[in-house]
């Protein structure tokens, strides 16, 4: 796929949860002793503006028809990793980009509370948008002070700095890679931070993290 002007080709989108501690707080969840993380698919990846589709399954039935938006910093693998320290994360980080963790909240809380797992809440098709570029490593000095926020139709909904990740970007790889082997153009998710919220068919929805730049993605309901 491409992001941008750079072309990758990941196997796999891990995402940490509960990174911040507003949205720790805004969500009632206890405090992580150390980082917590999922799988998104590779079919929820859109670019390029490419609207976010908002499933019927979800918006004709009372039960699931709340979809949340998550604005979060991600990092793209650069070499193939295991068991890597902290000392040495960076050497193994391409760049960074903007990353939508969207959420079908409803059906997530629903699977939780029946103590299912909650994987079909967040791989649903166009539920990972990211981009608009991949900025090397090299042109961000430090990926822990720099402005995030999230607008829907306008209006301010999240804004933070990722100077209040619980966990930093070289903790995260240390600890992920213990348990999975990375390969080049794999991404990772940071976490987002206080302020997630609901979108509906109609809302164009606008991502911006500094030093990075802007995605805009309009949400459709899903056609027949």
């Amino acid at each position: 796929m491409k992001i941008g002007r750079s072309n990758i080709n990941p196997t796999k989108i891990i995402c940490l949860g509960r990174n911040y501690l507003d949205h720790i707080k805004e969500t009632n969840a206890p405090i992580p002793t150390e980082p917590v993380f999922f799988v998104k698919t590779l079919n929820t990846l859109i670019t390029d503006n490419k609207p976010i589709i908002y499933p019927k399954l979800l918006y004709e039935n009372q039960a699931f028809n709340k979809v949340d938006h998550e604005v979060e910093l991600a990092f793209i693998i650069f070499q193939t990793c295991k068991n890597i320290s902290s000392r040495f994360a960076y050497d193994y980080i391409q760049g960074y980009t903007i990353f939508l963790d969207i959420t079908a909240r409803k059906m997530q809380i629903s699977d939780r509370n029946i103590k299912l797992p909650w994987y079909r809440s967040k791989n649903f098709d166009t539920f990972g948008p990211i981009g608009p570029e991949i900025i090397p490593c090299i042109d961000i000095d430090d990926p822990h002070n720099l402005n995030i926020q999230l607008k829907v139709n306008g209006t301010l909904r999240q804004k933070s700095n990722t100077k209040h990740m619980l966990f930093k970007i070289p903790e995260i790889l240390e600890y992920i890679s213990k348990y999975v082997t990375l390969k080049r153009g794999d991404i990772i998710a940071t976490g987002t931070p206080s302020g997630i919220g609901s979108i509906i068919p109609g809302d164009v929805i606008e991502a911006s993290i500094e030093k990075i730049g802007t995605i805009i993605h309009q949400v459709l309901l899903e056609e027949d």
